[in-house]
């Protein structure tokens, strides 16, 4: 018996792959704004400290919700003995539009932190 890897494991497979990514360089963007902002003198340099704050929010947004969204476009492309596994059956489950919107609100709280302490210190 010939067994095929269904195409669309693989594409599941590298989209939470890039979701990984994406937060670790999300990770590593906020915690340099964090750092500039805690630690450096920026009185003067507000409005110009504004851009990577927001630059990090747009990517967070963007990746998470264009991974998400693979990861959905793959799941629908499940071959019908993928489906029938108990793996697809739970990862199918997951509440995708609650990850997206959670994805969206971390960003913008985060940013919302950031630039509280930039303009409120």
């Amino acid at each position: 018996m010939d067994s095929q890897t269904d195409p669309s494991l693989n594409g599941l497979f590298h989209a939470i792959s890039f979701q990984i990514a994406g937060i670790a360089v999300a990770l590593m963007a906020n915690s340099a704004n964090y750092a500039f902002i805690l630690f450096a003198d920026t009185n003067g340099h507000e409005i110009a400290l504004c851009v990577p704050i927001l630059a990090t929010a747009l990517f967070t947004v963007v990746w998470g919700n264009a991974t998400l969204q693979s990861q959905v476009a793959n799941i629908k492309d499940a071959a019908v003995e993928t489906k029938k596994s108990h793996a697809y059956k739970y990862i199918s489950t997951q509440p995708y539009s609650l990850l997206r919107l959670m994805n969206v609100v971390l960003a913008f709280a985060l940013a919302a932190s950031q630039f509280s302490i930039l303009f409120g210190g």
